[in-house]
């Protein structure tokens, strides 16, 4: 199980504060790769390097109804749930866990008061590569080799998306992660990732993409 989706996130978020900062218009009408590459730097600074799961028995959901609507269907597909958890370091997210034993699938039910809800479905190999299958919309963020990724439709039920996974997944060198170790594997993955993306630093193309998205919003949203 791992943090490829909420880091992604992550990043898009710190780049965008980045982005307010620096002013996103002034950037994209000309101010060039240096600045780009300025506004990734700034981005990196904010991304924590590691985080807990803290598990809530109080969670304060902003899109309870739509959580629960993707969960409920994945409990009839035999998954575990594991509870509810904040992130340390990362306020606001809140992740549903569950996991099915028998098809080493994990679901991370994500809730964020402005990026509201999706579902990631993961599964780890012995190699240390992971596939995953996710709902929310691409973030802009590329991703390593070793992730190896499938975009979905939200709108599709979650039952669906299990079994399309399932179909569509590397089926060579699956681990075996037990319900009881979720936590642990989720937490070793965001540093695995985290480290790749420090190392990687964050490109000027991938800011640029991030603030055109984030463009459009304010724009739709008629906000200056």
């Amino acid at each position: 199980m791992n943090m490829t989706i909420l880091l992604a996130l992550v990043i898009a978020w710190a780049a965008i504060y980045a982005l307010k900062r620096v002013g996103a218009q002034f950037i994209l009408r000309g101010a060039g790769r240096a600045a780009l590459s300025e506004v990734g730097k700034r981005a990196l600074i904010r991304v924590p390097g590691q985080v807990s799961l803290l598990k809530t028995e109080f969670p304060a959901w902003t899109n309870l109804a739509a959580v629960e609507q993707q969960a409920a269907p994945l409990r009839k597909e035999g998954f575990q749930d594991l509870g509810v958890y904040t992130v340390s370091s990362i306020p606001g997210v809140l992740i549903r866990m569950m996991a099915h034993p028998q098809t080493n699938v994990a679901a991370h039910i994500y809730d964020h008061p402005k990026s509201g809800s999706w579902t990631e479905f993961v599964t780890r190999y012995t190699d240390g590569s992971s596939h995953s299958l996710s709902t929310l919309p691409p973030t802009g963020m590329e991703h390593p080799e070793w992730w190896r990724k499938i975009q979905a439709d939200k709108n599709t039920p979650n039952d669906q998306l299990y079994r399309h996974f399932l179909t569509q997944r590397e089926w060579h060198g699956i681990k075996s992660v037990a319900p009881q170790d979720a936590i642990h594997e989720f937490e070793q993955n965001y540093v695995k990732l985290a480290v790749w993306r420090q190392e990687r630093g964050i490109t000027p193309k991938e800011v640029a993409h991030v603030a055109v998205q984030w463009l459009h919003k304010k724009q739709a949203a008629g906000t200056s």
